[in-house]
């Protein structure tokens, strides 16, 4: 009897080991499938492509682990054809006949379209491909495919697309920039050659010289603010334009631009109605860019307006904002061109027959100068032959507005005293035809052709005042500057930098050279002449 139940002690021992082996092999199989599905899973989303099998209808018939962890779909969802639920519906239908094609043709599939990607919940691009495994009959087995996410790819393709979009979209519109800009610079320097011609034909008749230099005037003035302009552009785009602020009355900086724009507007013989305030409006602005908002606002206007047209300017204050308003009753512009007009060189008209002129920033530099003043230019049209209005808003003064100072004036007038003047430029018909004005106005001039042949002549003339361009051979004009200052009889020379050169950093190197001031070229005879006379009696007050 002891012997029983020792056996049967044993077995239920036996027993009891057996059922905690099978129990811990099953948890380790348990663990090690739930590991696999995770690596699995992971391993899928890492490589982002799907790999599936088929019957050979087509169907699900068992777990899809790799397609499951990257639509996120559970085994009852995606199960028999449950699968094209998770395709994008634009592509659904497409993706299904192909799928059936190559099914009922025991041939390859391919197809491409979208998926939903569980993990950034959105649907991705794909390409799927799949091939049937036959039986010894040729009948199928199964089918066996990969669906390979692409997304990264097109987004790719897209972006390289409108690359090149965009640099052929650039390189065109620099081409008609460059024919736009030797069109507009020809325009003035034909009645220019013209003029010439004319005034040597007629051998200084007073009559035609008055009329050809009021001519010459008009075109030079054209060619300058081309340039201007385009000088403006290129320092916005490159951050290097400076707005000078200090406290400004509106009305005054619009009145500027009202004289500046008056010849082309009583030319174009329009009828200009402007309505003021009847209190003044004070602004912290630039009063230079100011008036220059409004005055290529102005001659937009006059320019795309028929002659004997109208056109609107009126200033108010709304609310904390100064507004002013440009209309006219020109040609208008299209509804399609309203959100590029103030786009770099877009031109309202583009047809050889326009009969304005102009490169097609004036407006963008008007966008620019508003928003460095935190104003806002808005544009109005009805439409071609409907005429078009400008807003511009700009932040007006909150405190009480103390009297304007007014800008010191040199009353000396254009023929002033003689001075012994030194002319320096390379370029030698500027430098003789500047030497010849000077002369008309009463002083005695020398003129110099590079760098050490100025410091030469300095030398030997022992000039008031030298007028030196920085762009010169053998020796530049700051090097010819430091050598002259550095001559005990070259410390009082009134020295002006007359030069194309204008960016700030010119002018800080001109500065250091020892200059006394800095102009751009062309310079009107006035603005030198009171230039002039205002250094020299800075000069001898530095004397006395």
């Amino acid at each position: 009897m002891a012997e029983i139940e020792d056996e049967e002690n044993l077995l239920r021992s036996v027993a009891l080991q057996n059922a905690q082996s099978i129990r811990l092999a099953r948890q380790r199989a348990e663990d090690a499938l739930r590991e696999s599905e995770e690596r699995y899973r992971s391993l899928t989303q890492a490589i982002t492509s799907v790999v599936w099998t088929t019957n050979a209808e087509g169907r699900f018939v068992d777990a899809q682990p790799s397609w499951s962890a990257y639509t996120g779909q559970t085994w009852e969802e995606l199960r028999d054809f449950g699968w094209a639920q998770a395709l994008h519906p634009d592509d659904r239908e497409r993706v299904r006949l192909l799928w059936e094609a190559a099914r009922a043709a025991r041939t390859l599939y391919q197809s491409d379209g979208r998926v939903w990607h569980a993990a950034s919940g959105t649907h991705r691009h794909f390409e799927a491909r799949g091939v049937p495994i036959l039986n010894a009959d040729g009948s199928v087995r199964e089918w066996v495919g990969e669906c390979l996410d692409v997304e990264d790819r097109k987004q790719s393709e897209k972006a390289l697309r409108q690359l090149a979009a965009d640099l052929s979209d650039a390189d065109r519109r620099k081409n008609e920039f460059l024919a736009m800009l030797a069109h507009e610079l020809r325009n003035p320097l034909a009645p220019i050659r013209n003029v010439l011609q004319v005034m040597r034909l007629t051998g200084g008749n007073r009559d035609a010289v008055a009329s050809a230099v009021e001519m010459l005037e008009r075109q030079v003035n054209q060619i300058v603010r081309l340039v201007d302009d385009l000088l403006d552009v290129s320092r916005i785009s490159r951050g290097k334009i400076q707005v000078r602020r200090e406290r400004i009355e509106l009305v005054s900086a619009v009145n500027h631009a009202l004289e500046a724009a008056r010849w082309l507007c009583n030319s174009m013989n329009h009828e200009v109605n402007v309505t003021l305030p009847t209190q003044p409006i004070y602004l912290n602005a630039d009063p230079i860019r100011l008036t220059q908002v409004v005055g290529n606002l102005l001659n937009n206007a006059c320019k795309f307006t028929g002659k004997g047209g109208h056109v609107w300017l009126t200033i108010e204050q709304e609310g904390g904002q100064g507004v002013i308003r440009v209309r006219d009753s020109g040609i208008g512009i299209a509804a399609d061109q309203l959100p590029r007009i103030f786009d770099m060189f877009v031109q309202v008209d583009t047809s050889l027959e326009r009969s304005v002129s102009g490169l097609g920033i004036g407006l963008t530099l008007v966008k620019n100068l508003v928003e460095m003043h935190e104003g806002t230019v808005e544009v109005y049209s009805a439409g071609v032959g409907q005429g078009s209005e400008f807003v511009v808003r700009l932040p007006v003064m909150v405190e009480t507005p103390k009297p304007l100072t007014p800008e010191p004036t040199v009353s000396e007038p254009l023929r002033t005293r003689a001075r012994r003047i030194l002319v320096v430029d390379d370029n030698r018909d500027s430098a003789t035809s500047l030497a010849t004005l000077l002369e008309l106005t009463g002083n005695q001039t020398h003129t110099a052709n590079d760098g050490v042949e100025a410091v030469e002549a300095a030398a030997a003339f022992k000039p008031d005042v030298m007028l030196l361009d920085i762009g010169l051979p053998r020796l530049n004009g700051y090097e010819a500057a430091r050598q002259i200052r550095g001559q005990q009889w070259g410390k009082n020379i009134v020295m002006v930098a007359l030069t194309g050169w204008g960016q700030a950093e010119d002018r800080r190197k001109s500065k250091d050279a020892g200059f006394d001031a800095h102009m751009v070229k062309p310079v009107e005879l006035d603005a030198l002449m009171k230039l002039l006379a205002s250094l020299s009696a800075k000069k001898e007050r530095e004397l006395i």
